[in-house]
């Protein structure tokens, strides 16, 4: 049941209000009485509420920045799709010590390179739990670790998917090559899969970008320039490892990034014929099938001028679509595909950085832990 005023609105109207409302203010409103709170806390609301937060996607993009005197990283968070103003997440990242993240409903993974420690942080509710720590005892410096995070949306069961591996096999023979361990939320536990577990990804050099859809967590995975898709069945706990599309010769040996296509929930494969030295490209997105058997091209971009790479879609609607391009003078605009015009956004990166990560974040509810990090509002 719905809290209401002495006004009484109609229940499905109050509630209808509220499930639109920030985290911000629901929040606040918790304050007001114990009804309330338990309403707002309720696990139906909360995922109610997740999925009206879903249409309203906000985009958050980290690099170096080229007015930064030092080679900082700046990771801004902004508002709407206008991205004219934007919230500044590095001084929340910087107090976990974070190395490596990934976004999976509003929740942030987040992991420090240099002691291991993984935290899941809602930056709504400003909430963080620290996982417990797992490989004690390793020397880290051998080790390389990679992250994803993903849930099963039948059980709602939220999992962290930690790699670690050994960077220096010929040195240390006596060590794994390749660990890794499944975290459970609603357990607060560890489980370490078992060599059998592991042994179809044991030689892949696992990108860190990891995305979750449909209970299943993807990455690219790698080895000797033959690339796969390594996905992670969030439920069952099995890995299995998807062919990449069958593109040209002259593409097979191209890189690609995997892409959430936004009020879809689907994979995108983003693969390019540019190289370092070309100054036109073309660039083919391929859908994966729900069952992760085959991709289908989507659409082909291009061929576009001066374009170094795509990083995702962008406020996609009504047939309109909007892409994400970093530019080789190092400069960030949105592409619209109808029109083909380009927007420059007015972010540029450094030279000699990587360049821009984009990632999609929606406000959620949900309740990770007990404490949470005083920052300014």
């Amino acid at each position: 049941m719905a809290p209401t005023s002495n006004a009484q609105w109609p229940e499905d109207l109050a509630t209808s209000i509220l499930l639109r409302l920030p985290v911000k203010s629901i929040i606040r409103f918790k304050c007001v009485s114990t009804t309330w709170r338990c309403f707002f806390d309720n696990p139906s609301f909360v995922s109610r509420h997740l999925r009206i937060s879903k249409q309203n996607q906000r985009i958050l993009v980290g690099y170096n920045d080229e007015h930064e005197q030092d080679d900082k990283s700046v990771l801004r968070m902004f508002h709407d799709t206008t991205l004219a103003t934007f919230d500044d997440w590095l001084p929340q990242f910087r107090a976990l010590g974070v190395g490596k993240f990934c976004l999976h409903d509003g929740l942030v993974c987040v992991c420090d390179a240099i002691n291991f420690r993984i935290g899941l942080w809602n930056p709504a509710t400003r909430e963080i739990r620290f996982l417990p720590e797992y490989y004690t005892g390793i020397k880290r410096r051998h080790y390389l670790q990679t992250i994803g995070f993903g849930s099963d949306p039948i059980l709602n069961e939220y999992k962290v998917i930690f790699f670690v591996k050994n960077i220096k096999a010929h040195k240390t023979p006596l060590l794994p090559p390749l660990r890794c361990a499944v975290y459970k939320m609603s357990t607060d536990s560890w489980r370490e899969l078992k060599r059998e577990e592991i042994e179809l990804v044991e030689e892949k050099y696992i990108n860190s970008r990891n995305t979750c859809v449909n209970g299943v967590s993807y990455w690219v995975a790698s080895e000797h320039f033959s690339y796969n898709v390594l996905a992670f069945d969030i439920r069952k706990e099995v890995f299995e490892l998807i062919e990449w599309p069958h593109i040209p010769h002259t593409q097979q040996n191209a890189w690609g990034q995997l892409v959430i296509i936004p009020n879809i929930d689907c994979i995108s494969l983003w693969i390019s014929d540019s190289y370092e030295d070309s100054h036109t490209s073309n660039h083919d997105f391929w859908v994966l099938n729900e069952q992760g058997q085959y991709w289908t091209k989507l659409l082909t971009i291009g061929p576009l001028l001066e374009v170094h790479k795509l990083l995702g879609f962008w406020n996609m609607g009504k047939g309109n679509i909007k892409i994400l391009v970093q530019f080789t003078n190092r400069k960030l605009q949105l592409y619209d595909q109808q029109t083909h015009e380009f927007i420059d956004i007015g972010l540029r990166h450094k030279l000699n950085r990587y360049g821009f990560d984009i990632y999609i974040y929606v406000e959620t509810l949900l309740a990770i832990g007990t404490h949470t990090i005083g920052y300014n509002n």
